[in-house]
């Protein structure tokens, strides 16, 4: 019971919920809770960091998992809250209803995405995965008052109940064919039984739930309206934040249960053509587009499609591989949208144009902007360089040539559109010449987070080395 209670994602929700009873009860300010949620997941930053990652201890009769994997994605979710707390801050005013819950319903969605990082069993998955995805279907459509965000709400709502039933009756037919939904008992019905045709069913089922979740191609459908109709941190959270806690199942799920050579000769090809269509289509339908976060949903997409493509390669290095990318994605990602973010407080247009003359106006906005921009496409030094060489090491070694290929083209298509924002921001004409102010402390988030882009570009160890240790324990 007591291993129970400081798991950090107890203390997580136990917090959250108290903050809640709290709004409720005094209605403290929206400003002070941002600052007390923003402490809270700094505070659990450092209590995660100081927890032992070789325990390897089960929990709630082994359905969690405590490793160090699901010490570096726990420490993942905190860190993609901390910085989505910071966008929602700088945008309060912007928010036009219970700002205080925008925090809280924060807190309980990083709960989730915590959970689902040590998940050992299907229906923890499921309730997991449910507490995220109700989390985001508020969210979503927090701005009641637009049509634009009741409508992305309504479809995040429809596409998220459509992957929760994929994700239930696999669940069902796996529990009905091997008599278990842990994975271990999955894994042990996997090797020893003639049932191989049921199981890839019910893991075809799973899989198509949690593509819906990463939106790959053709479960990708949602995405561009979706992040063209949410609030701005909330695009931010779903495009780091719940792609990289869908990433993380399927690696718990790929590489654990369906991870032996007599199931992964089935997966490993279909996965591999949803890798190169992602890249493929993500990158090249981001080109015309013109609206800014429309943008980033389609070139999240083309992630994805990266990502894919190093959980098909060499197992150890295409899993160490697609981490890092998960890591320099974080940063780069947050980087564009907290400078989108302090923008953001003088635009309500998030069209590319809106973006011109940026550089003359405030380039304390547009340098980590642009820096994010081109660390994204993946140009060095920035670091978003070193994810995608190591996915493109991982993808040539385990001779997947066809994959290879693609991305090249990708990456190749996904340099004209980033570029094509910087110089919109450099070299276009601004409508308006009146200055842009941000605070002293975004100043700083933003001066840490383009360093960081720079720094480790420059000098990858401290990543490689984190990720490393992972695999040695």
């Amino acid at each position: 019971m007591n291993a129970i209670l400081g798991t950090p994602e107890f203390l997580l929700t136990l917090a959250a919920t108290l903050l809640l009873l709290w709004d409720a009860i005094s209605n403290p300010t929206p400003r002070l809770l941002g600052r007390i949620s923003f402490a809270i997941l700094v505070g659990l930053f450092v209590y995660v960091i100081e927890l032992d990652p070789k325990m390897n201890k089960t929990l709630w009769s082994g359905i969690y998992l405590w490793d160090a994997e699901a010490k570096f994605f726990k420490l993942f979710f905190i860190l993609t809250s901390i910085l989505v707390v910071w966008s929602i801050r700088l945008l309060e005013s912007k928010i036009e209803v219970a700002k205080s819950e925008f925090y809280i319903i924060t807190l309980f969605a990083t709960a989730g995405m915590m959970l689902l990082s040590s998940v050992q069993d299907l229906v923890f998955l499921f309730v997991a995965l449910e507490l995220v995805t109700v989390s985001f279907y508020v969210l979503v459509a927090y701005h009641r008052s637009q049509t634009a965000s009741l409508e992305a709400g309504v479809k995040y709502l429809i596409m998220g109940a459509v992957s929760s039933a994929f994700l239930v009756m696999g669940s069902a037919y796996l529990l009905g064919v091997t008599g278990s939904t842990h994975f271990d008992a999955i894994n042990l019905a996997l090797r020893s039984s003639e049932m191989k045709p049921e199981i890839l069913f019910g893991l075809a089922l799973v899989l198509v739930a949690l593509f819906f979740k990463v939106s790959v191609v053709p479960f990708h459908v949602w995405a561009p309206d979706v992040y063209q109709g949410a609030p701005l941190p909330v695009t931010a959270f779903l495009a780091v934040g719940s792609k990289a806690a869908g990433f993380v199942l399927l690696l718990r799920l790929l590489t654990g249960p369906f991870a032996g050579e007599e199931v992964a000769g089935y997966w490993i090809p279909a996965l591999a053509f949803l890798a190169i269509a992602s890249m493929i289509l993500g990158n090249f339908a981001a080109i015309p587009q013109r609206n800014l976060k429309r943008m980033l949903a389609y070139s999240g997409i083309g992630h994805a499609g990266f990502l894919l493509a190093g959980i098909v390669s060499n197992f150890f290095q295409g899993q160490a591989a697609v981490l890092i990318y998960l890591c320099t994605y974080l940063i780069s990602a947050m980087t564009v949208f907290i400078a989108m973010s302090a923008y953001g407080k003088n635009s309500d247009s998030d069209h590319i144009s809106n973006y011109a003359g940026l550089s003359r106006k405030s380039p304390w906005i547009a340098v980590p902007m642009a820096l994010g921009l081109i660390s994204l496409a993946g140009i060095p030094p920035c670091i978003g360089f070193i994810g995608k060489f190591t996915i493109f090491i991982a993808v040539w070694q385990s001779e997947h040539y066809v994959i290879f290929a693609a991305g090249v083209i990708s990456a190749v298509a996904g340099l004209y559109y980033y570029l094509g924002v910087v110089r919109t921001m450099y070299w276009s004409n601004p409508t308006d010449m009146e200055p842009i102010e941000i605070s002293f402390q975004t100043k700083i988030v933003l001066g840490l987070l383009s360093s960081s882009i720079l720094i480790l570009g420059f000098w990858s160890y401290p990543l490689f080395s984190i990720v490393n240790k992972i695999f040695l324990f």
